[in-house]
C-alpha cells in the first residue's frame, strides 16, 4: 500500500514537469533510446526508480557533493525535507554552492519537488528561486540504496576511550519515556480535550496544565538533559502520529498509530521521522506555536547523530564538542555569527541557551531517551556518549534492529484496584491497551496505574469487553489477579452494558417534577432521564390528548430563533414555547439566569463580566458569541456583549483636560477654522459651534481673536477655589 502511494505521488509530480523538462530528467534517468510519449515516458521513470540496478548505476554517475547529500537523506529514514534544511546540510559537509546539489538531484531524477496541484513546472532553478518553505522527496527504494553512499562526514572529534571501572556503568535508557508519555497525554486529552487558539496556542488553562503536569513536564527517571516544554514536545509528537487529532482547533484523542503493535523498535524509528518535521517545538526554545520557516534543527539532529557513526569502536565524544562541529559548520549559525543579530534570521540566544548547549540537550534530553546513544561518565565527570545498536539501526547502519528482551510477566493487580507495572516487561502495545482502561499515576523504574469507573467505561465504549481486560491482566501478572478486583470489573461492565441506545426518541420536558411524575402514573410508556426530562423511544405509542402541548422541536432542523436582547444588550429573554433543551446549556458558558422565575412564558438570563471571563477561560471568542447570537436570535452581536468579551484585551483608556471654544455662529466657527492665523492654533472641530484648543495656545488665539474685535470669556472654575 506505502508504494502504491508513492508510486501515485511521482506520477503526478511527472505529469507536472513540461515535456521539456521531462524529457530531460529521464534522458539522465532512464536514458531512452527513443522519443517515447510523455505517458510512456513517465512509466519508464517509475521503472527505472523501482530497479535497484538502474539506481545504483545512477548513484555512481552523480558527482560527490549530490551522493553525500542523498546518503544523508538515506540515513535520516525521512525521505521528505524542507529544501532550505538539505541545502545546510550541504553547505555544512563542506559544499559551497549548497544549492547544487539539490539542483544535480533534481535534474537526475533522483530527488523531486513537492508541487501544488494543476502547476506546470518548466525548470527547477525557477521553483527553487520561490521561497524558503519548498519541499522535496526521494523515491523511498532510491533512498535505501544510498545507504551504501559515502556522507562525507569526517572524524568524530573527542573520541576517548573509558576506564576500566567507567566501562561496567554504561547508561542505555529503555526507549519507553516518551511512548509512555504519549500514552498519559492521550489519557488526558480522552478525559478533556484540549483547546487551541486561532494562532496555534493553547488557552492558559490547557497551557498551564501541559507546564505543570508531573506526569508530562517531570524529568524521567534516568535523567541526563534538561529538555524545554517537555509536555507540549509530547503534544506535538502526537499530533504528527495521530494520537490527538485537531478538530477545528480542538484536540481529541484518536487511535493508537499501527506501528504501537508493531513494537518498540519500529515505534522509536516513527518518532525519529516525526522529529525531522516538528514546526511547533525545538530545542533551542522549546514551544513555539507560529509556524517558523528556516528552522535548521532537523538537518542539525541528523548530523550530530551521523558524526557519531565515525566514532572508532570502544571510543567515546563529548556532546558538547560534537555539538560545536554542527554549529561551527551549519550555515544558519555560521551567518547569524557574520551578521547583526537584529538582522539575522536566526534569533539571539542568552548564553544559558546557546547553540552548542541546546544541541547538547537534544543528544543527552531526547536522543538519549529514545535508545539512540549510550551514555557513561567521562574522567573528570562529564557525560560522554555514543551511538547505541539501536541508534545505529534507525540511522541504517544496521540491516535489523537489536534483540530486545521480553518479560510477559510484568504487573501487579492490587486489591485496591492499584496496578504495579515494571518497565522492563513493558512495550508499546501493553502500554497502549493499558492505557485504554486504567489510569497512569507515576512513571519510574516501576509505575503504577489505577483502575476506575471512569476508564473502564471508556475502554468498554471503544471496543473492550470484560473478558478481554481481565485476560490482558491476567496475562500479564505475576500473580492470580485478586477477587474483588475481577468483582470490580464485572460490575462496571454490567452497568455499562445496562445503557440503553435509542437510534431515535421523543424527549418531554416537564414543567415540574410532579408533573413528570403524573404523566408515568398516568401510562406514559417513558424512560425517566432526570427531575424534568423523559424520553420516549417509541412515539406512536403517546397518546398526545392527554398532554398540553406548549411547544415541540425537531433537533435535526436548524437551532430556533427564541431569543430577544432588551435594550440593555446584556439581557436575554427567552421564549420557553420556542426553545429547546440546548439553548440553557449553551447559555449557562456566557450567562447567569436572572432571579425571579419564568415570567409570561419568557425566562431572562444575563452577561456579566464574571460569566464571560469564564466561557472565555473555556475557549469562548468574538466568533463563537457572534454566530450565537445570529442563530439564536438573528441578530448580530450587541455591543455591549462584544465589551464584555474584547475589554481585556483593549488598549487602556486615555482620560485627558481639555478646553473647549464656544463660539456665536456656525459660520464664525467656520471662519476661525479657514482663517491661517487661527487655523494652527485650532485641534479639533467638535461641533458646529464647539472647538477644541490645546491650553499652551489660548494666549495666542486671544490675541487673534481681539484683532477680530471678538472678546474671549473664560469660564471660572467651580472647583477651583473649593478647600
Amino acid at each position: 500500500m506505502m508504494s502504491e502511494t508513492w508510486n501515485e505521488q511521482l506520477r503526478q509530480t511527472l505529469h507536472s514537469y513540461e515535456e521539456g523538462l521531462l524529457r530531460q530528467v529521464a534522458d539522465k534517468l532512464c536514458k531512452p533510446r527513443n522519443h517515447w510519449p510523455v505517458g510512456e515516458l513517465i512509466d519508464r521513470c517509475l521503472a527505472a526508480v523501482s530497479n535497484p540496478a538502474v539506481v545504483d548505476r545512477r548513484l555512481k554517475e552523480l558527482d560527490e557533493p549530490s551522493r553525500c547529500l542523498l546518503s544523508l537523506i538515506g540515513h535520516s529514514r525521512q525521505p521528505r525535507w524542507q529544501v532550505g534544511n538539505l541545502v545546510e546540510m550541504s553547505i555544512a559537509l563542506g559544499t559551497r554552492d549548497g544549492l547544487q546539489p539539490v539542483r544535480s538531484l533534481f535534474e537526475a531524477g533522483l530527488l523531486y519537488p513537492e508541487l501544488a496541484e494543476r502547476t506546470h513546472l518548466k525548470q527547477f532553478d525557477q521553483w527553487l528561486a520561490k521561497d524558503n518553505s519548498l519541499w522535496a522527496y526521494v523515491y523511498p527504494a532510491a533512498g535505501n540504496r544510498s545507504l551504501a553512499l559515502d556522507s562525507n562526514l569526517p572524524k568524530c572529534p573527542g573520541g576517548q576511550s573509558l576506564s576500566g571501572s567507567a566501562k561496567e556503568r554504561v547508561h542505555e535508557a529503555d526507549g519507553l519515556e516518551w511512548p509512555l508519555r504519549l500514552a498519559v497525554l492521550w489519557q488526558q486529552v480522552a478525559g478533556c480535550p484540549l483547546r487551541r487558539t486561532q494562532q496555534r496556542d493553547f488557552f492558559k488553562r490547557d497551557l498551564e496544565r501541559l507546564r505543570s503536569d508531573p506526569l508530562l513536564a517531570g524529568p524521567p527517571a534516568d535523567h541526563l538533559g534538561e529538555l524545554p516544554d517537555p509536555g507540549l514536545l509530547a503534544v506535538a509528537l502526537a499530533l504528527s502520529q495521530g494520537l490527538i487529532q485537531d478538530k477545528d482547533g480542538e484536540l481529541l484523542a484518536g487511535a493508537f498509530p499501527p506501528a504501537w503493535q508493531e513494537g518498540l523498535p519500529a515505534l522509536l524509528a516513527s518518532l525519529w521521522t516525526a522529529l525531522l518535521h516538528l514546526d511547533t517545538w525545538n530545542v533551542h526554545h522549546g514551544w513555539q506555536p507560529r509556524e517558523i520557516h528556516g528552522n535548521p534543527c532537523p538537518g542539525a539532529y541528523l548530523l550530530a547523530l551521523l558524526l557519531l557513526v565515525n566514532l572508532p569502536q570502544e571510543r567515546w565524544a563529548r556532546p558538547d564538542e560534537v555539538s560545536q562541529w554542527v554549529i561551527n559548520r551549519h550555515p544558519y549559525w555560521r551567518s547569524a555569527e557574520r551578521s547583526n543579530p537584529a538582522r539575522s534570521r536566526a534569533p539571539a540566544l542568552p548564553r544559558s541557551n546557546s547553540p552548542t548547549e541546546a544541541l547538547s540537550r537534544f543528544l543527552l534530553g531526547l536522543a538519549y531517551q529514545l535508545r539512540f546513544l549510550q551514555a557513561a561518565k567521562g574522567p573528570h565527570g562529564d557525560w560522554l556518549v555514543r551511538l547505541s545498536p539501536m541508534g545505529r539501526w534507525i540511522l541504517g547502519m544496521a540491516d535489523q534492529p537489536p534483540s530486545l528482551t521480553n518479560y510477559p510477566q510484568t504487573l501487579l493487580v492490587q486489591p485496591n484496584l492499584e496496578i504495579l507495572v515494571y518497565r522492563q516487561g513493558l512495550t508499546p502495545d501493553l502500554i497502549g491497551r493499558l492505557s485504554r482502561f486504567a489510569t497512569w499515576k507515576t512513571l519510574g523504574a516501576a509505575c503504577t496505574l489505577q483502575l476506575e469507573p471512569d476508564t473502564v467505561y471508556r475502554a468498554l465504549e471503544s471496543g473492550d469487553s470484560f473478558e478481554s481486560i481481565v485476560q490482558t491482566l491476567e496475562r500479564h501478572s505475576m500473580k492470580p489477579m485478586p477477587a474483588p478486583v475481577v468483582e470490580a470489573l464485572r460490575t462496571w461492565s454490567n452497568k455499562r452494558d445496562r445503557i440503553s441506545v435509542y437510534p431515535a426518541a421523543s424527549l418531554f420536558e416537564f414543567a415540574s417534577a410532579a408533573d413528570l411524575q403524573e404523566a408515568i402514573a398516568r401510562g406514559l410508556p417513558a424512560v425517566r432521564l432526570g427531575e424534568k426530562l423523559a424520553a420516549v423511544a417509541d412515539e406512536s405509542s403517546i397518546d398526545f390528548r392527554h398532554f398540553r402541548l406548549v411547544g415541540t422541536r425537531d433537533y435535526v432542523l436548524p437551532p430556533e430563533k427564541c431569543v430577544e436582547i432588551e435594550p440593555d444588550g446584556v439581557t436575554l429573554s427567552i421564549d420557553l414555547v420556542r426553545s429547546d433543551l440546548l439553548l440553557e446549556t449553551e447559555l449557562a458558558r456566557f450567562a447567569e439566569l436572572v432571579p425571579g422565575g419564568d415570567v409570561n412564558g419568557r425566562r431572562r438570563y444575563r452577561l456579566t463580566p464574571e460569566t464571560v471571563v469564564a466561557g472565555r477561560e473555556q475557549g469562548l471568542n468574538v466568533s463563537l458569541l457572534e454566530n450565537w447570537f445570529w442563530h439564536r436570535s438573528g441578530q448580530p452581536l450587541t455591543s455591549a456583549a462584544r465589551l464584555l468579551l474584547t475589554g481585556p484585551e483593549s488598549p487602556p483608556a486615555e482620560l485627558r483636560r481639555q478646553l473647549v471654544l464656544h463660539v456665536a455662529s456656525e459660520e464664525i466657527a467656520d471662519g476661525l477654522e479657514q482663517w491661517p492665523a487661527t487655523r494652527g492654533l485650532i485641534q479639533e472641530r467638535l461641533g458646529p459651534t464647539a472647538i477644541l484648543v490645546l491650553e499652551e495656545n489660548v494666549p495666542a488665539l486671544e490675541e487673534r481673536l481681539q484683532t477680530l474685535g471678538i472678546k474671549l470669556q473664560v469660564e471660572e472654575d467651580s472647583t477651583a477655589n473649593k478647600e
